[in-house]
């Protein structure tokens, strides 16, 4: 009982710090963190039962039979999302060939007409691998949601025009709200489900980009990984597990 009381307080302390950490740095506001607010309750809310327990024995009264449903469900999905995680890494570094005619850029937050830094580095990567292929245009992809004054695909074309990239070869898909629609109205842009494709994306963003690329119908698809904030990595990986996890089982 002492060891799950250690690992129970650690994990509380660990994920409160980061939350701290992480809010101090993106915002109170940012999406996701309070996953680790609330995962910090729930550790902390774990080892006072324990304590509770060493000393008075309050678990005896739950049946043997729960208690082994109980730690077979938390170990299975512990299992379950480190596979998760194994698929994110693996897609964390994907190139390109050289071959490729369409990048698909996904749409990330605007902030009125520019661009974040998180998206900047999706752009970033993408207008490296246009300067080196001339022969290859881009697919800037996102609607214009909350707090966004024109779509993202519109201030992802200003940014990539900046870069110097040719507006002629600059398509818009300017009405998605989210991974899945950017690369299905991306396909209606292109026209052409055989066409080579990259999807570019942070790079803890690519593997479920691109299962949702070859999910609405892309044949030949491939993945750039942008680079990504290391400080907020850890949040962003726990989020795209979830996210991933609920990709794979919906649909």
């Amino acid at each position: 009982m002492n060891i799950i009381i250690i690992v129970f307080g650690v994990l509380a302390a660990f994920c409160m710090g980061y939350y701290v950490f992480a809010a101090s740095y993106a915002g109170f506001g940012s999406a996701f963190l309070f996953f680790w607010l609330l995962a910090a309750i729930g550790f902390a809310g774990i080892m006072v039962v324990a304590i509770l327990h060493k000393k008075k024995q309050i678990l005896d009264i739950i049946p043997k039979a729960v208690k082994i449903i109980v730690v077979t469900l938390f170990l299975a999905g512990m299992l379950f999302f480190t596979v998760m995680e194994g698929m994110i890494i693996s897609g964390m570094r994907k190139t390109a060939d050289d071959g490729v005619e369409y990048l698909i850029v996904l749409g990330a937050q605007v902030k009125g007409t520019k661009v974040t830094k998180s998206l900047a580095k999706r752009l970033d990567a993408a207008g490296d691998y246009l300067m080196k292929h001339p022969d290859a245009k881009a697919v800037c992809t996102g609607g214009q949601g909350p707090g966004e004054d024109i779509p993202e695909a519109q201030a992802m074309k200003q940014y990539l025009l900046q870069a110097g990239i040719e507006e002629n070869r600059i398509l818009l898909e300017d009405k998605s709200v989210n991974t899945y629609e950017n690369l299905k109205f991306a396909l209606e842009v292109i026209g052409d489900e055989e066409a080579e494709i990259a999807v570019v994306t942070n790079n803890f963003h690519v593997y479920r980009a691109m299962y949702l690329a070859e999910h609405v119908g892309f044949k030949n698809v491939q993945g750039i990984a942008g680079k990504s904030d290391r400080r907020l990595l850890l949040n962003y990986m726990v989020r795209e597990g979830l996210a991933l996890a609920k990709e794979l089982v919906l649909r």
